[in-house]
């Protein structure tokens, strides 16, 4: 066994970045008792990109789990579908590589559960792919994973949008427009029977642009919110919508005045890009990644030191987040 995690999302524990942070979010997030990483399946074509008994495949958990005994005594815990079931002209053939004899009194209940899982399986010519078994037509997105993870939240008490003290008014109303989806974005216009030509966010164009997309979505929000990140020594920022992106500052373990700075600092992200946004819209002036963490660095200093009673923050403090 190597040093990656055994599970069919492969990580290597020792390893940090932003595949390592969606794999954790995967393996901890639950929906209806069910994590989040059970809501996708493996179906095997030729069986070379599948592993036999760490990916779900033929059933929505993996063999491993169904028949630990026999997968602890594989000599190949990898290994792929095909390794394990070879397509001949007879049918499926099954070859095993035991480390040792398997002992039937032992392991005679697994493998008969094994023996009649298998019966079901099908081999073919054609590539092994993954599909999503939650909300939707089987394809993975987003608004599929969101409308999954909406199912189980409760909706008993309205959001209310949390009032920042240290940023000013525009930037505080603006964020409570943006969460109630009151911001005139282009499928926003549209759905008020404004005739526009072409919905996609003007900043990436691989999407309608609407609230969501463009502060969560969009590749440009992305990348910022990677950076302050970075900036502010959290775990990276991962959000689905507006609201989400609202309530991170609950969640990444910052306290008192740091978190207070920190959920400021997210809603002049979010004022900064839709200035980068309208800038481009009506200017045609490109939106760049390094003026708008500029002017979010920038616009966060000038008023943290004059409006949340910093006076003694420096520059180079600010920019370590460095917050007495």
């Amino acid at each position: 066994m190597s040093n990656r995690s055994c599970d069919f999302l492969p990580v290597r524990k020792s390893l940090n970045g932003v595949w390592s942070n969606m794999v954790k979010v995967m393996s901890r997030t639950v929906v209806s008792g069910i994590l989040l990483r059970r809501f996708f399946k493996g179906k095997v074509g030729n069986g070379n990109n599948i592993s036999f008994w760490i990916d779900p495949w033929l059933l929505n958990i993996p063999l491993m789990i169904v028949c630990p005994n026999l997968f602890r005594l594989d000599s190949d815990k990898r290994c792929k579908v095909s390794d394990r079931l070879k397509l001949t002209e007879d049918g499926i053939m099954r070859v095993w590589e035991w480390k040792r004899s398997m002992s039937v009194i032992e392991y005679g209940s697994e493998w008969d559960v094994l023996n009649s899982l298998l019966n079901a399986a099908v081999l073919s010519e054609a590539e092994d792919s993954w599909v999503w078994i939650g909300i939707g037509n089987g394809v993975f997105s987003v608004s599929a994973v969101r409308n999954q993870l909406y199912l189980d939240m409760d909706f008993s008490n309205l959001f209310v949008f949390e009032w920042c003290k240290w940023i000013p008014k525009k930037c505080n109303i603006f964020g409570w427009r943006a969460e109630m989806g009151r911001i005139r974005t282009a499928l926003a216009l549209r759905r008020r029977n404004i005739p526009i030509a072409d919905v996609s966010c003007v900043l990436c164009g691989s999407a309608d642009e609407s609230v969501d997309h463009l502060f969560t979505g969009c590749i440009l929000a992305t990348r910022l919110w990677q950076h302050i990140s970075s900036w502010c020594k959290i775990q990276n920022i991962f959000a689905f919508s507006f609201k989400d992106l609202l309530d991170v500052q609950k969640f990444v373990g910052l306290s008192g005045r740091a978190r207070e700075i920190f959920y400021g600092i997210i809603i002049i992200g979010c004022w900064c890009i839709w200035k980068a946004r309208n800038l481009f819209k009506f200017q045609r002036k490109k939106a760049r990644l390094e003026d708008i963490i500029g002017e979010v660095k920038v616009l966060g200093f000038l008023w943290a030191k004059n409006r949340a009673k910093l006076s003694s923050l420096t520059w180079d403090s600010w920019c370590k987040f460095v917050i007495m």
